[in-house]
């Protein structure tokens, strides 16, 4: 969730390059079958009756207020913060949809999807491909939201590890 911050607040003043977009979308989803494989590695129990109650999901309460607080503050400036004139709506994302973005020796365009091809100024890029950028680090982010309350759903509860553990001592 860090490294999303990070690059979404770099994209608001440095050019990045538009190859970033798939691996802001991807990484965060590939937590999801990462979990999946680690809690059938671990031979963690799935099923409903085997799930801790709400309150053990939310533990530890700081670190959960922390890591909503940062999910927050990254979809805000994801989503909210300096959006482009062109991107007005309710819910802004990907509102460049076909844009084409290149950088030749200081020198930046853009490509609509009719196929004009104009120069803008380095701002324009910063801010088109910036939040565009940003809106694929949006579908990241939920990822991780997701991967984080799977995490908790599979985390043993105490009171299971403590009766596994009193079993492996009686036999």
């Amino acid at each position: 969730m860090i490294g999303y911050v990070a690059v979404i607040w770099v994209s608001h003043f440095v050019p990045l390059p538009t190859f970033f977009q798939p691996p802001l979308v991807l990484v965060g989803w590939l937590f999801l079958p990462g979990l999946y494989v680690w809690g059938r590695l671990r031979r963690v129990d799935m099923s409903r009756r085997a799930q801790p109650p709400l309150r053990d999901l939310l533990r530890p309460w700081a670190l959960t207020a922390a890591f909503g607080a940062l999910a927050a503050a990254a979809l805000f400036l994801a989503i909210v913060w300096d959006v482009p004139n062109a991107c007005r709506g309710p819910i802004p994302v990907n509102c460049f949809q076909g844009y084409q973005w290149s950088a030749d020796d200081g020198h930046y365009h853009h490509t609509t999807p009719n196929g004009a091809r104009a120069e803008i100024s380095q701002q324009t890029y910063v801010q088109e491909v910036g939040f565009d950028l940003r809106s694929a680090a949006a579908f990241g982010v939920f990822a991780l939201c997701l991967a984080w309350v799977g995490a908790a759903v599979l985390r043993r509860s105490p009171t299971t590890t403590v009766r596994d553990s009193r079993q492996m001592e009686r036999s």
